[in-house]
């Protein structure tokens, strides 16, 4: 099996595994915890779960799944990717990788019926026997690398993720992925500007090194950096904590309310003054 050298099952579940029930009243009924896609226009009305799902739709048209096809969600979350895609395009089935054991007993708890397996290991542990359709991952990337990789081992280690995205897929498939990536940051300053205290052992990518990475396996077909994406739905998510701040204190504490608050309002400064970007990519197997 090849080795984790990103971030690991327990870091992960330090941030997510916080609990279901911290995270249900701000993020709202998509249960979606990555930037949505809202309209280009700012005057456009828009709700955050309306744009949410059109994240969701993006992402499943740019993995090309059809009806009756099979989806590998890496980094599944709640699984919202999953359900949309079975319920919107009549997918035949979803498997969903996630480290988290609180989010494997929501999709479960949630889910049950549908067509989903859900599988509590990394993909370097996954093996699939059956070849997959198409691929999403979304607000996983970020944590294939830790703060002290430099770049050839960030590359190095990406690239062995992209070898396994097509190793899983049929011929002609294709990978859909969403990460943050760092913009105007020196080097030395880029650990200083992620909220490590909320997203322990994590890193960013730049753009070249997604790029650089995928080269060998995958053909890209469609990209797009929308940082005010980020930054809005951050607002979105800060405006959820503040208005539920008595009901989340009093299941965590005030501490953790604070905690997540603080780095979310970082995060927004970080997308509008330019240090890190959201990124959006559909891939083609070569």
């Amino acid at each position: 099996m090849t080795e984790n050298r990103g971030a690991s099952q327990a870091a992960i579940q330090y941030h997510y595994d916080v609990g279901n029930a911290f995270y249900a009243p701000w993020l709202g009924p998509t249960m979606i915890y990555s930037a949505a896609l809202w309209p280009d226009d700012a005057g456009t009305p828009s709700n955050l779960a309306d744009a949410q799902y059109a994240k969701l739709d993006w992402h499943i048209a740019s993995a090309g799944l059809g009806r009756g096809d099979r989806m590998l969600d890496i980094g599944c979350g709640w699984g919202g990717t999953m359900r949309r895609a079975i319920d919107g395009t009549g997918i035949g089935e979803a498997v969903g990788l996630t480290l988290s054991e609180a989010q494997a007993n929501w999709i479960e708890e949630h889910h049950s019926g549908q067509p989903i397996r859900t599988e509590i290991r990394p993909w370097q542990a996954y093996r699939d026997n059956q070849p997959f359709d198409g691929i999403i991952s979304i607000g996983a990337f970020e944590h294939f690398a830790k703060p002290e990789m430099d770049r050839a081992a960030k590359i190095a280690h990406y690239a062995e993720f992209f070898r396994f995205c097509a190793d899983s897929l049929k011929p002609g498939g294709r990978l859909s992925l969403q990460t943050i990536v760092w913009m105007n940051v020196a080097p030395e300053a880029e650990a200083g500007n992620l909220p490590l205290h909320i997203f322990p052992e994590s890193n960013l990518p730049h753009v070249s090194e997604v790029f650089e990475a995928a080269a060998p396996c995958f053909h890209p077909m469609d990209f797009h950096n929308r940082p005010r994406d980020y930054s809005r739905t951050l607002r979105e998510w800060i405006r959820g904590l503040g208005s539920k701040r008595a009901e989340l204190s009093a299941m965590t504490d005030g501490e953790t309310v604070k905690r997540y608050r603080d780095g979310f309002a970082g995060f927004v400064l970080g997308f509008e003054k330019g240090v890190i970007g959201l990124t959006r990519y559909s891939f083609l197997k070569r």
